[in-house]
């Protein structure tokens, strides 16, 4: 069993904090290691072995009794104190620094159980005795944990786009089968190895997908991960890849389209009131894609192939993490997923916090000043408008006053100026129009600078090769 604050207090105990260096007796550390073996002293000074306690090891109990992390082992428990907790938070982090293969292929919560298990071996040892070797020791054997962990995995994710059946079809890692055609294509088990124990979770999972309204079942290929972490980059994948027809379909029923176990909602919505002595009951279907009909989906990825195209190149830098511009494509990942996170929502304030959120780390915005100028931005290299030139044809709102409503908009509802449950005059419509129009762009953007000639992994480059680009065009 684990237990752990969250917090990330400072430790003290009388040791420096200050880069956590603490010198040997005899001779100084090796200024590569100084700071693991200052991070192992901390905490083998706050580690102590207890008694299994009576009553139940909950955050309450850690509060109570000043510990940070606990493991239960036969009879006792290994109890770390929370003055320490800090520099076991900081080792962790220090161990994915070193190996940023293990940091993208593992999660947090696996790195930090195993370095609790090797830090247990210093339960009632001197910290001062602490040197170099252990330090080299404890980087041995997270670079042969991970090792004996990493590999490939084909990740299986159900999805819900739409019930009409249509074509397989792929947008960058991610392979989309209706689920009629799972158990005759590539998909389903072969008859070599334990077939019959595949074969058995799988039909698990087709139950599953049966009793959820779900009749898509992606599949995603994510090398040089740990179990869990793959499933998760894998989930995750397939949700950039929803946002791709999201962005091409925005009015076809696609704000809803999202993975099985995501918050999605019912497929349907039943209603009852009273009001003077009579009832009236409602009903309402809610599955994603009902105006998706036959060869529908064929079409609209069809018409949207540049598109598809660019975003399932970004989704591929994000599975594989190996990205052609690490700033710009992980900068669109994160407003494609915030987007597809506020089209999904029902509340139109939280919905308008969302869709801002996808500007601003789209364009790596840092204050409110900054997200007004990055959104004019927006406007000249994407539209050619200038700050005071109206949004749209015969508009009354010129581009600098949108842009200063939007930031007003998010800025008010986060910070409780208006009321998040009782808001009015908002227009979620324009607003999400808007940033639709932008990511989507964006992405057709992107995937073309990313291809020029040595591009700059920098936003306002960027965007300065777009406005030349959009001249050239014109």
């Amino acid at each position: 069993m684990n237990a752990g604050l969250n917090n990330h207090s400072a430790w003290h105990g009388g040791r420096p904090t200050d880069g956590y260096v603490v010198a040997g007796k005899n001779k100084p550390m090796p200024q590569a290691l100084t700071r693991e073996v200052g991070l192992l002293r901390a905490i083998a000074g706050q580690l102590e072995q207890r008694p299994l306690p009576f009553e139940q090891v909950t955050q309450e109990f850690l509060r109570k009794e000043g510990l940070g992390h606990v493991r239960e082992k036969a009879g006792n428990i290994i109890s770390l104190g929370i003055s320490a907790h800090q520099a076991f938070g900081d080792l962790t982090d220090c161990l994915r620094d070193r190996y940023p293969a293990m940091e993208r292929g593992s999660t947090y919560a696996d790195v930090q159980t195993e370095l609790f298990s090797f830090i247990e071996a210093y339960v009632g040892r001197e910290p001062s005795t602490i040197a170099t070797s252990d330090a080299e020791a404890l980087l041995t054997r997270f670079e042969h944990w991970f090792a004996q962990r990493a590999s490939s995995r084909r990740v299986f994710v159900p999805c819900l786009i739409t019930r009409t059946a249509a074509p397989r079809f792929e947008i960058g890692p991610v392979t989309f089968e209706f689920i009629n055609r799972i158990r005759t294509s590539d998909f389903w088990p072969s008859l070599k190895g334990e077939a019959s124990l595949d074969r058995h979770g799988f039909e698990d999972l087709l139950k599953w997908m049966h009793e959820g309204d779900a009749y898509w079942l992606a599949r995603v290929s994510v090398d040089g991960c740990e179990q869990r972490r793959a499933e998760e980059i894998a989930e995750l994948a397939v949700d950039l890849a929803i946002v791709a027809l999201q962005l091409s379909a925005p009015a076809l029923g696609t704000s809803t389209m999202a993975r099985l176990d995501a918050r999605r909602g019912t497929s349907q919505k039943r209603t009852l009131s009273e009001a003077g002595g009579y009832h009236n009951a409602g009903w309402t279907r809610k599955e994603p894609g009902l105006t998706i009909g036959r060869g529908t989906l064929e079409d609209i990825l069809l018409k949207s192939a540049q598109l598809i195209a660019a975003v399932g190149n970004l989704v591929q830098s994000f599975a594989s993490g190996s990205f052609r511009l690490p700033t710009l494509e992980r900068a669109w990942c994160d407003a494609a997923y915030w987007l597809h996170q506020a089209r999904a929502e029902s509340i139109d304030t939280i919905a308008i916090a969302k869709l801002e959120t996808a500007l601003e780390v789209l364009f790596c915005s840092e204050s409110a000043r900054g997200s007004e100028q990055r959104i004019l931005g927006i406007f000249h290299a994407f539209f050619g408008l200038a700050p005071d030139a109206p949004i749209n044809p015969g508009s009354l709102i010129s581009a600098r006053q949108f842009a200063r409503r939007i930031v007003r908009d998010r800025s008010r509802i986060l910070h409780g100026t208006w009321s998040t449950l009782n808001a009015r005059g908002l227009d979620r419509a324009g607003i999400e129009g808007f940033v639709i129009s932008v990511v989507r762009m964006a992405a057709v953007e992107l995937d073309a600078y990313a291809h020029s000639p040595d591009p700059s992994d920098d936003i306002d480059e960027f965007l300065h090769w777009m406005k030349k680009r959009r001249g050239a065009l014109a």
